[in-house]
């Protein structure tokens, strides 16, 4: 029996690069005005296509739009999974998927906003069949991760905590000083940066709706992260020990 790949014919290599042009155009129309900014029309007058031509390739702007919030959490999906080899060691896997989590945003910019920063992402409303079960993906990876680091009893000791809390240092006491906030100790000023970072996390994806596609309240888990910030305020506390 032949295993041979069977090559794709000239008619399917252009089906492919123009689908792919064409996401690549909308991708260009979302990073100019956000995902309300995808234009069929002005895909075609890009491409100079007929107007009904481009319904070969896509069957509506939503799905069009679909295939962009898709394609994306799947490539998400695919490097933090790269990232975290079966055999590393439970809490360097865990460090390894948060890391590339980063890495993957940084390198797709306009990719990461339409997923997390916009409705488009949640799947509520925009194709919820296809988008929720490609956006599980990428927690699956997560939650398995934290799981093994869990069970392992693994976790960043609190002298490492520290030495990377007080690399900042330098960095944090000449923002304060520009913020005219030098009048606050370094640790302060990082459990400010802290606090920053998680709470408007938290506030971006609950007015993205994302953690109302997930089912999870977003008043309660803000209570929850504020409660953690507090917890940090007490002695041995911040964004060191965090």
């Amino acid at each position: 029996m032949s295993t041979e790949t069977r090559r794709p014919t000239r008619r399917e290599e252009r089906r492919t690069q123009t689908v792919q042009e064409i996401r690549a155009l909308a991708l260009d129309q979302v990073s100019a005005g956000g995902p309300e900014a995808v234009s069929l029309s002005g895909i075609v007058r890009a491409m100079s296509m007929s107007p009904a031509a481009i319904y070969r390739y896509v069957e509506s702007r939503d799905a069009l739009l679909a295939d962009l919030v898709v394609d994306a959490y799947d490539d998400f999906a695919d490097a933090l999974a790269a990232a975290a080899p079966a055999g590393a060691a439970p809490t360097a896997r865990l460090v390894a998927v948060l890391g590339a989590a980063r890495t993957w945003a940084l390198a797709h910019p306009n990719r990461y906003r339409l997923v997390f920063q916009t409705a488009s992402g949640s799947g509520r409303d925009l194709a919820p069949e296809r988008t929720v079960s490609a956006a599980s993906r990428s927690m699956a990876v997560l939650v398995d991760a934290l799981e093994a680091a869990h069970a392992a009893g693994g976790g960043t000791d609190a002298a490492d905590r520290d030495a990377l809390a007080a690399a900042l240092d330098p960095e944090v006491v000449a923002w304060g000083r520009r913020a005219g906030l030098d009048g606050h100790p370094p640790r302060v000023l990082r459990l400010a940066l802290t606090a920053w970072t998680r709470l408007h996390g938290v506030i971006s994806l609950e007015l993205g709706g994302h953690l109302g596609a997930v089912g999870v309240d977003p008043g309660a888990l803000y209570a929850a992260e504020v409660a953690v910030l507090g917890a940090a305020v007490g002695p041995g506390g911040g964004p060191g020990a965090q």
